[in-house]
């Protein structure tokens, strides 16, 4: 706008944190206040147990993995859910235009992100139980899943909120059980890149220290064939 004014410069080190925090950065004046979310995340993470097989996938191996009784973290592709699967739907960090009605479904068509922060998936991922600016990556490199095409009893950790005109249950990320095994799996892609994408690597920590857990006890049991009729074959 040409009438910023230059108050100062604030230098703070970020070393002394160890694990993921939100911050409050605020700044005040005589007549005026102003706020900003600041998440901070550890350059290295400690060292994971080979006990969650993560993979892009649902490969023969993972398979196996679950039919055995272990444990997989399945994170799809951007793009690798087929559209009846909710592939189709125009997921978005920001909401909805106007109205979809009178924009011809102009993307994005949702509504931010729905979880429970006290959920121990996210203990290592700060968050409250709307979007903010930590899940702007993760929204931008996600496919929604259409969870009434797939099972009407889960409730998946991460919700997308659908268009009011459509109103679909649409889940990021959820669980159930596989075989005599347990299935996380995340429409968002937590792998690709990830060496530029903090958020990411966070969120894949987060979920992955909470699978190691005695937390993690999926309630729903799901067939194999139903998770893998989620994406294209061409996206294998």
């Amino acid at each position: 706008m040409g009438n910023g004014q230059h108050i100062g410069t604030i230098r703070q080190k970020f070393s002394t944190i160890q694990s993921a925090e939100q911050l409050l950065l605020k700044v005040k004046t005589v007549s005026a206040e102003n706020s900003w979310d600041i998440f901070v995340y550890p350059t290295v993470l400690p060292d994971i147990s080979k006990e969650v097989r993560v993979t892009q996938v649902l490969d023969d191996e993972a398979v196996e993995e679950l039919n055995s009784g272990g444990k997989v973290l399945l994170t799809l592709k951007k793009g690798s859910v087929k559209p009846e699967m909710g592939g189709d739907i125009k997921v978005g960090f920001s909401s909805i235009f106007w109205n979809t009605a009178w924009t011809k479904s102009q993307p994005p068509t949702t509504l931010g992100i729905l979880c429970n922060p006290e959920h121990p998936a996210f203990a290592a991922f700060p968050t409250e139980y709307h979007s903010n600016w930590q899940w702007w990556d993760a929204v931008t490199h996600s496919s929604a899943v259409r969870m009434d095409a797939l099972s009407k009893k889960i409730n998946p950790l991460v919700r997308v909120i659908d268009d009011w005109v459509t109103a679909r249950p649409l889940g990021l990320i959820f669980e159930c059980k596989v075989g005599k095994g347990s299935l996380i799996v995340s429409a968002i892609d937590l792998l690709s890149d990830r060496d530029q994408r903090p958020e990411a690597r966070q969120l894949l920590y987060s979920l992955q220290k909470y699978m190691e857990g005695n937390a993690f006890m999926p309630e729903v049991s799901m067939d194999i064939a139903a998770i893998q009729k989620l994406t294209s074959e061409n996206s294998l």
